[in-house]
């Protein structure tokens, strides 16, 4: 019996620490496979390149998949809570001020009665288009050149980066099959 404890008082933080540790190096390589690219893109994965930037607040890992035709390469890059940065934010606060921000606004006092600069600038790009069915919720935002579709789940979002030349519906139902298969992995 005691031998037991002893056993599981050893084994116990072993797990604990495990799991801590596979969260804080969440490979996003590991989220896709090159298969499910080669899929969606038509063409063969010569090469994958995994990163971790360091961010203030948030732990970030990024994945490029480079393809054959270099303009039509995948990246992709995952947003998640920082265990070693416990922060009053959380990835879902950063969601809201990205694709909600009055309402983020609303939730806060404002701290000035200045206009909001950044919300001018917003206003004359493109805004987001919701894509329904997918994740928490998703937004498409890009342009005829590149795009990316963000998605929320949980408490995480990741972007999936698409090139290529197709058209935006064919870059968002392409974006949209590989977020479908990375969900159930994060």
């Amino acid at each position: 019996m005691t031998q037991t404890r002893i056993l599981l008082s050893l084994i116990g933080p072993l797990v604990v620490f495990s799991a801590v540790s596979a969260q804080e190096k969440l490979d996003a390589c590991s989220l896709i496979t090159k298969a499910e690219i080669e899929a969606v893109q038509g063409e063969p994965v010569t090469d994958t390149k995994s990163s971790a930037p360091d961010r203030p607040v948030f732990a970030v890992a990024q994945c490029f998949y480079t393809v054959a035709t270099f303009t039509k390469s995948v990246s992709l890059e995952v947003t998640r809570r920082d265990p070693k940065n416990p922060a009053e934010d959380e990835p879902r606060d950063q969601w809201k001020e990205l694709f909600h921000p009055a309402a983020r606004r609303s939730d806060e006092h404002r701290r000035s009665r200045e206009p909001d600069q950044e919300g001018k600038a917003g206003k004359e790009a493109s805004p987001p288009l919701q894509v329904k069915g997918i994740g928490d919720e998703a937004f498409w935002i890009g342009n005829a050149i590149t795009g990316g579709l963000y998605i929320l789940k949980n408490d995480a979002y990741f972007r999936i980066g698409l090139g290529g030349s197709e058209d935006r519906s064919v870059k968002i139902e392409k974006a949209t099959a590989l977020a479908r298969k990375a969900i159930p992995r994060l």
